[in-house]
């Protein structure tokens, strides 16, 4: 498993995070294990796009 870095703030309301490499996109979430959800998804989705970009 690969580990990933991250930097996220904690608003009242919201949890807000971005990953170093991409700070142009950020995530949100309600609670912090829905934030990191939606960080797993990012991350998953820009390494599909890697991926695909190397075999086409």
């Amino acid at each position: 498993m690969k580990v990933v870095k991250y930097f996220y703030l904690d608003d009242e309301k919201q949890w807000l995070s971005y990953l170093p490499n991409l700070p142009e996109h950020w995530v949100q979430g309600e609670t912090f294990e829905a934030l990191q959800v939606n960080l797993y998804r990012l991350n998953f989705d820009l390494m599909l796009l890697e991926a695909l970009r190397k075999v086409f």
